[in-house]
């Protein structure tokens, strides 16, 4: 599901701000090893830089809200599935000179994650960048790319990968919800 308008261009400018000046580091992913999950980083799986939106710093309140005002009435309209909670908010950068990009993956497949319903990647900025088109390969190998300040919504069942940019940097704002 594609949600338009959910962050104006000034919010999204803001946003990759926050990235670049209050910090960030380099992103790893969750994968099941006998019977834990563990934090793993491989660059030939994944290469990309993550802000953790502080849980009840005033940011997060403000997404909190526009989620619940914009996103999440949309999800509980097309899925008539009631959205209880949230993971940690992460604004987040692939960028072409590091080669940035996410293999093919699942978000609810190790144990920490099984809770996971929706996941939401909200694009910061558009035609800043080459490449990085959001796929879902078991479908076929349609890019999607959303305007700046749109959101694709899905199931966090799918299979989906950030493909690798080429040129500049993608930033998207990343949730997932419960």
């Amino acid at each position: 599901m594609v949600i338009p308008n959910v962050l104006s261009p000034e919010w999204c400018r803001w946003l990759m701000h926050v990235h670049d000046t209050e910090g960030n580091e380099a992103s790893g992913f969750l994968q099941q090893v006998k019977g834990e999950s563990v934090l793993l980083s491989d660059a030939e799986i994944k290469v990309r830089r993550d802000h953790v939106v502080p849980g009840g710093s005033p940011l997060e309140a403000e997404i909190r809200h526009i989620f619940s005002r914009r996103v999440i009435p949309e999800i509980v309209r097309a899925t008539h599935s009631p959205i209880q909670r949230h993971e940690l908010f992460k604004i987040v950068r692939y960028e072409a000179e590091e080669g940035g990009h996410f293999r093919p993956h699942r978000d609810n497949t190790a144990s920490a994650g099984r809770t996971r319903r929706f996941a939401v990647t909200l694009n910061l900025n558009t035609g800043d960048y080459d490449g990085g088109h959001l796929v879902f390969p078991e479908y076929g190998d349609i890019g999607y790319r959303p305007a700046t300040g749109e959101a694709v919504v899905f199931s966090c069942s799918l299979l989906h990968e950030a493909r690798p940019v080429t040129r500049g940097s993608r930033y998207v704002l990343l949730a997932f919800l419960h």
